[in-house]
């Protein structure tokens, strides 16, 4: 396959969050497992010491115990509630220690919290925040333009494609902020609506900055690996 022929490196990071149903009309979120690893080849892409600050998204918090962790979701509660109607904290960011390669990230999200994969008016969806931007083609949304799922990019300050998030000559942890901060409940959802398993799964991609391939600029080859990446999602 010509993809393996590439020079490359991709670091993936699953976080895994499962729905169980708790009583009638209120829903549990009653699992959080986090699942990284997943390395395509080893670069100088590392961990960063602490986690991104809760209030601060974008700078360096409390230490990262949490092993081998890329992605963070800071105000994540356990056992949250899903209240038709209602929200829950949820705060996707993605970070890289202090003299990492300078890198391009990806964030996808798959949403499988309803019976019905159709019925998009009765999905849970959220708002994307400022440092984000939809990968065209690659999201799926509501009739009225609500965020569901799919493919994002890191895009701070960038007019279009991917933006860098750069560590290698940085002085602390870099993270490229929340994806978004909330998942929220139409007020529309119903018990039977809810899959019988149903989970949202949140994964990282994390991409060297110097990487070329066939597409005319790095950022352009990034995107294209990434949407590669992102079909092993779905």
């Amino acid at each position: 396959m010509e993809n393996k022929k590439k020079k490359r490196y991709g670091i993936v990071a699953a976080l895994l969050l499962l729905v169980l149903a708790a009583g009638v009309g209120t829903y549990a979120w009653l699992t959080a497992t986090q699942s990284l690893g997943n390395v395509f080849t080893v670069g100088s892409i590392n961990t960063p010491e602490k986690k991104p600050d809760p209030n601060q998204p974008d700078k360096p918090g409390q230490e990262n115990n949490d092993g081998k962790a890329y992605l963070f979701e800071t105000k994540w509660k356990d056992s949250s509630k899903i209240v038709p109607g209602s929200s829950t904290d949820k705060n996707p960011n993605v970070g890289i220690a202090k003299g990492s390669d300078d890198a391009y990230v990806f964030i996808y999200v798959k949403n499988a919290m309803v019976k019905d994969g159709t019925d998009l008016a009765n999905t849970p969806y959220f708002s994307l925040n400022a440092n984000w931007k939809a990968v065209d083609g690659q999201v799926t949304t509501s009739a009225d333009g609500k965020y569901l799922s799919g493919l994002f990019m890191y895009a701070k300050g960038a007019t279009s494609g991917p933006a860098v998030l750069g560590a290698e000559n940085a002085a602390e942890d870099v993270y490229t902020g929340e994806l978004f901060s909330k998942v929220l409940f139409p007020s529309t959802l119903e018990g039977s609506m809810v899959a019988e398993n149903p989970k949202m799964t949140v994964s990282a991609y994390i991409f060297g900055a110097d990487q070329k391939g066939e597409e005319a600029t790095p950022a352009a080859n990034a995107v294209a690996q990434a949407k590669e990446w992102a079909k092993t999602q779905k």
